[in-house]
């Protein structure tokens, strides 16, 4: 199972600031991926098979990971904070 936290998608890219560093793929026979568009504040799913990256589903995290599921045909991943997540490594910090 895929957990995808939301929290890691707010770092900017240094190509393009105006999206996350962050990309989440989809299955390869799909040529798709996540990003975040910093900008707008909203994820997106776009084609990763031409250089104008289309962007086909735009919306929140929830909303494009259920996107995501239909379209790889699995319920196979789900929003949630992991151990990379920004927000729960301060956390630790803190409490030390």
């Amino acid at each position: 199972m895929a957990f995808i936290c939301e929290h890691e998608f707010d770092r900017p890219s240094q190509e393009d600031p105006k999206y996350s560093a962050l990309e989440y793929d989809l299955y390869a026979k799909l040529r798709m991926a996540l990003r975040k568009n910093l900008e707008l504040n909203t994820f997106e799913i776009y084609s990763t098979k031409d250089i104008y990256k289309r962007v086909f589903f735009h919306g929140t995290l929830t909303m494009m990971v259920k996107k995501i599921n239909e379209l790889e045909k699995a319920e196979n991943t789900t929003v949630k904070c992991g151990h990379l997540c920004p927000l729960l490594q301060q956390q630790r910090r803190r409490t030390k």
